[in-house]
Order: C-alpha cells, then sequence, then structure tokens
C-alpha cells in the first residue's frame, strides 16, 4: 500500500522504494524521452482509441500530456526531480484538464497504464543494452516502475475527480439558472424559452403542467421528483424555491390524473397543479396558478389541489387581506366564544355546508339528533345574525369558513 501523504503534496514513499537500478534505468531513458513518448502515443492511438477518437484531446495535446507525464515518471525513479517542483503536477494537469473536456476517467486511467508498460519496456531494453541485471534486479526495477505509475495515476485520478466535482456544480447552478428563467420569467424572449427548453431537455411545445409540493419543516432532504417520473417516460425539472418545490413537467401523451399520483413516493405533502400550458412563455403564469392552488390548502394537508376544481378557495387565498376581513366581519362572534362551544359550532357549521345544508344529512355525519343541529344552527343564526340558508348567505359562509381554514398557513 503507497503512503499517499507527503510534504509535496503527493504520494511519498515512491522514489524512496525506487531500486538503484531502476533509477539507472530512468535515468538512460530520460536522455531520449522524446522516442519513449513517441512509443506511447503510437500505442495509446492504437489501444486507447476512444481516448484519442474523442475529438476533446487533439494529438498536439496528447503528445505533450504524454512527455510531460513520462519525465515525471522518470525523474520520480531516478530521483531528478527538480528542487521545490511538485513531482506530480503534469498528472494534475492531465486529470483536471482530462475532466474539463469530458474524457472518461477509465480512458484516462488506461492510457497512464499503457505508459506504465512503455516505460517497463524501455526499461528492460535500456537493461539488455548494458546486460549488468539479473532476474531478480528486474523484478525489483518492475515494482519500482508500477509504484511510480500507480502514485501518479492515483494524482491523476484525485485531479480528475476534484475538477469534476467543481465542473458538476457549476452545471447544476446554470441549469438551475435556466430552470429560474422558465419558472419565474426571468428570461422571458422567446429565444431564451426555447433554448432553455432545449438544453433542460424539454420539448419545445406543450402540453406543460407546473406542479407547486409544499417542503414540510421536518423535512431534512428537499424530495427530487425528477427520476421518479422519469422512470415513468415523463420530463421534468424542479427547484426548491423557499418552503415550496416547483417543477415543470412536460405530459405529453400521459393521463393528466396519474401525474400527481405518480409523485407520492416522494412528495407526502399538499400539491398544486395548474391548468396545462402550450408554449413555455406561458409557464411564469402557470407557476404562479400552482403556488395560488398550493395556497389554498391548509398548511399540513396532503391532498392535491387542482387550481380549476378549487377556484372559489383561490380567490380567498389570493388576498389574505381580505381574507382576513371576510372572517371577522362574518364568524367573529362566533370566534369570541369560549373553545368548547366556539369548536362546536364551527364543526357543525362546517359540516352543515358541506352537507348541502340538509339536517339530516348534518346529523347523521356529526352522530347526533337532527334537532341538535337545528339547535346548534339557530344558536349560530343569533350570534351571526344572518341566515344560514339560502344562495347568497351559504357562498358568504363558505368563503369565511375557508378563509378560516387558511389562517392554519
Amino acid at each position: 500500500m503507497i503512503d499517499r501523504t507527503s510534504a509535496e503534496g503527493g504520494p511519498s514513499g515512491v522514489h524512496e522504494g525506487a531500486s538503484e537500478a531502476a533509477a539507472r534505468l530512468a535515468r538512460s531513458m530520460l536522455a531520449g524521452i522524446d522516442s519513449v513518448t513517441d512509443r506511447l502515443v503510437d500505442d495509446i492511438i492504437a489501444e486507447n482509441p476512444e481516448y484519442y477518437e474523442s475529438e476533446r484531446v487533439a494529438e498536439s495535446d496528447l503528445r505533450d500530456s504524454c512527455r510531460a507525464n513520462l519525465q515525471r515518471v522518470l525523474q520520480l525513479l531516478g530521483r531528478r526531480v527538480p528542487p521545490g517542483a511538485d513531482p506530480y503536477d503534469a498528472a494534475r494537469r492531465t486529470g483536471r484538464l482530462r475532466a474539463e473536456q469530458r474524457v472518461a476517467l477509465d480512458l484516462v486511467l488506461r492510457s497512464f497504464r499503457l505508459g506504465g508498460r512503455v516505460v517497463w519496456s524501455s526499461a528492460l531494453e535500456a537493461a539488455r543494452e548494458e546486460h549488468e541485471f539479473d532476474p531478480d534486479t528486474l523484478l525489483e526495477v518492475g515494482t519500482s516502475i508500477w509504484n511510480v505509475v500507480d502514485a501518479v495515476s492515483l494524482a491523476v485520478s484525485d485531479s480528475y475527480r476534484a475538477a469534476e466535482l467543481e465542473l458538476l456544480r457549476g452545471d447544476e447552478q446554470r441549469r438551475q439558472v435556466l430552470v429560474d428563467g422558465l419558472l419565474r420569467g426571468t428570461g422571458t424572449d422567446s429565444d431564451f424559452v426555447e433554448s432553455a427548453l432545449r438544453a433542460l431537455g424539454l420539448p419545445a411545445v406543450g402540453p406543460y403542467l407546473v406542479i407547486a409540493a409544499e417542503i414540510p419543516s421536518s423535512v431534512a432532504d428537499v424530495p427530487a421528483p425528477e427520476s421518479t417520473l422519469q422512470q415513468h417516460g415523463i420530463s421534468s425539472v424542479w427547484q426548491a424555491q423557499a418552503d415550496t418545490l416547483v417543477g415543470l413537467v412536460a405530459v405529453g401523451d400521459h393521463p393528466l390524473e396519474e401525474i400527481p399520483g405518480l409523485l407520492r413516493d416522494v412528495v407526502q405533502a399538499g400539491m398544486g397543479v395548474s391548468p396545462t400550458v402550450d408554449r413555455g412563455d406561458a409557464v411564469p403564469h402557470a407557476r404562479e396558478l400552482a403556488v395560488l392552488a398550493l395556497r389554498s390548502l391548509p398548511r399540513g394537508a396532503s391532498e392535491t389541489a387542482w387550481l380549476d376544481r378549487r377556484l372559489p378557495q383561490a380567490l380567498v387565498a389570493r388576498s389574505p387581506e381580505l381574507a382576513d376581513r371576510l372572517v371577522e366581519r362574518t364568524l367573529a362572534p362566533v370566534l369570541n366564544l369560549p373553545e368548547a362551544e366556539r369548536r362546536l359550532l364551527l364543526e357543525t357549521l362546517e359540516t352543515w355546508l358541506a352537507a348541502d345544508c340538509s339536517a339530516k344529512r348534518t346529523a347523521a355525519r356529526l352522530y347526533c339528533h337532527r334537532n341538535t343541529v337545528l339547535n346548534r344552527l339557530s344558536r349560530i343564526e343569533a350570534l351571526l345574525c344572518r341566515p344560514v340558508t339560502g344562495v347568497q348567505e351559504t357562498v358568504w359562509l363558505s368563503l369565511a369558513m375557508h378563509a378560516l381554514e387558511l389562517r392554519k398557513r
């Protein structure tokens, strides 16, 4: 096992363990490094073609990288690293550059293994010319070479992964800028909308849905619905905005009603769903409607609110100031009662309205006698100074009761 820490910032214990024979051979190969480089470039092109044919690594780039890394490997083996130089600087540069070029790490490491093979075969050729090395010494040389190659490969891998992480963070930031532009309308021109949809993997035209889901404060990690919908062939993008998770969903040919249900494995809280829109520039308005639909639910609810099915409630939710005034002007006398009576009368009124103002159905739902319901309703009418029947009155009372429920948000 190689110790990865050293004063020079790279794997240590490598050139200390290199044999004298390996050092002599390495110094000999340094004198002919151009020919060693040629061999390595030819081997990579022949045996690791994806690395070169990726059209990301030019031949001049490949040659320069091979030469720089071979030089450092031979300097480590030959104990000729210049004072103050980082013996792994070439490896780290290569790792970062290949990550930026989006070359797969396994292709990069395979090229370094080919480099180790070239160094080993070149060392054997140099040893034959000197006629001074027995098999045990050559075995020691081989061990030293592969220890150095492993250490350099480790530096490449670490540098690659660090750069890859930076790139992923940058990619995610750019992606979120595009998502934000679509959802909030910060990029309103048609060229931006078209390019953003394309970059995010969404179709150029709808139908689209916008879904807004509540993020409970007890949730440690924000849900990630994108992969869940992708399993069903549905493309979407999502963004956490304050305590709300907002997603743009490409409906395609999927049944509209099924989409919220597909999310229930990852989203257990309430969801608001906008009407469908066909154009990308209509998404910001759809987002507002989805958030409004969500706000029409009491906080902590787990149901799905389709805006078009909750328009009266959405009207109340859209104007919190008017909603508060509606509650005070309509229900204040009941709200000022002691808690037990207040809860009893509000429950009766809510059930009465939900039962289409039927005393019989209200009594059945409350498990009490019909006359008990009528007595409570009479008490409510006396307190409110208004009837609890009639179209206008029931609409007024229903909106007031909903506004009262929304105070819990």
